[in-house]
């Protein structure tokens, strides 16, 4: 009787095989494109990218991962890191790795990563998956109105979405034209794999003008503006839904710090904050019901053992973390540098010493790079096309 062949390979069920697939890494997914036509269309289908995020967002004991933004002081540049710190460590690895560099320019914009992307002005508006280093040039846009007299002008603003229901990102991208007393609004929309490379014009809705800041919450981006560029009046929050692609506006509370810059927008337990950090303590407002335009006010007492976090001079508030964790970072880009993960909750905070970032060759020196924000980012294997 022949001896039973054990060379060959046992079947594997390509079910299986994709589930393994999406517990993988992104650097190791994007190696195995090559291995056959089936894993490469398996592994790009918007399916599995959506199903791998998920694992990734919901992985126990792997490295938190944190993308950084700085500006240099002399010539406006932006320089974007990423750096991975391992479960229960006070370091990052020491390898940080470069992400890009923005010239400096009249309409600097640096997203938050939303669902793996960010997203960045160069000029023109571009998209960046950081894990597979592809970037998305979008076309270059203008103003379409002409200046009504010589004493027009045309301001820009852009914001990041993610919309949760179509599972796509969108670029917002918006010319205010202000005429003496008179705001007129122009708003296009890119989205991301749609598989057109154009921009769509959407309802102007009403007149504001926005604040440089967004954050995106559940489908739906946030930022302050002035709805008149006048007035010295208060200013208001701008929701826009990213499905409906739709503006409205919600009333801040009257005694909520809106105007002054150190007042930040953050997602606090899936919802909208305005937090305003003076001395040793937080005050936040927190939007729970949209409707009704309905804030709670919180105020959080740093305790003694974080008091470096007070010092306003060496720190400031740069970002959050997936699990609602304040991330509040030095200002300048010191040999040492570090940051602290403050948790509201339990009312205390980590010290995360970020290695390797003054090694890169930065034009003049690291002295002169101050930091813009600092937000937990996943890996995605997203496609941009």
């Amino acid at each position: 009787m022949d001896e039973e062949d054990n060379t060959r390979p046992e079947y594997i069920p390509h079910e299986l095989v994709s589930e393994i697939l999406t517990r993988l890494d992104v650097k190791s997914l994007t190696r195995f494109r090559s291995v056959s036509t089936r894993w490469n269309s398996t592994i790009v289908h918007p399916s599995f990218s959506k199903f791998h995020l998920s694992n990734s967002s919901a992985g126990a004991g792997a490295p938190v991962t944190l993308v950084l933004s700085f500006i240099n002081r002399f010539n406006s540049e932006r320089t974007v890191f990423s750096v991975k710190i391992p479960p229960n460590q006070t370091k990052s690895l020491p390898n940080p790795t470069h992400i890009l560099t923005i010239p400096g320019f009249a309409h600097p914009f640096v997203s938050q990563s939303l669902n793996g992307l960010i997203c960045f002005n160069l000029g023109a508006m571009c998209v960046c998956n950081p894990s597979t280093r592809k970037f998305l040039k979008l076309p270059w846009t203008k103003a379409e109105i002409s200046p009504l007299s010589p004493a027009s002008t045309h301001h820009r603003r852009n914001a990041f979405g993610f919309d949760p229901v179509s599972n796509a990102h969108k670029v917002l991208d918006t010319w205010i034209t202000c005429h003496e007393d008179e705001m007129i609004m122009e708003h296009k929309i890119f989205t991301v794999g749609a598989g057109c490379n154009k921009w769509r014009r959407i309802a102007d809705g009403p007149p504001y003008f926005p604040f440089n800041e967004s954050v995106c919450i559940n489908g739906q981006i946030y930022f302050r503006a002035l709805t008149s560029v006048t007035a010295s009046e208060e200013a208001v929050m701008v929701a826009f839904d990213v499905n409906r692609e739709e503006f409205r506006f919600i009333q801040i509370p009257d005694d909520a710090i809106s105007n002054s810059e150190e007042a930040v927008l953050i997602e606090l337990d899936q919802r909208l904050a305005i937090v305003h950090h003076q001395d040793n303590i937080l005050s936040m407002w927190v939007l729970i019901d949209e409707e009704d335009a309905k804030w709670l006010k919180k105020r959080v007492e740093i305790p003694g053992m974080c008091s470096e976090i007070n010092d306003r001079r060496r720190f400031k508030f740069a970002g959050t973390t997936f699990s609602g964790e304040l991330i509040f970072a030095e200002r300048s880009l010191m040999k040492a540098f570090y940051v602290f993960l403050y948790d509201l909750k339990k009312n205390e905070a980590k010290k995360i010493e970020i290695c390797g970032l003054t090694d890169f060759k930065f034009d003049y020196s690291s002295a002169l790079m101050n930091v813009i924000s600092v937000n937990e980012h996943v890996e995605t294997i997203k496609c941009l096309t």
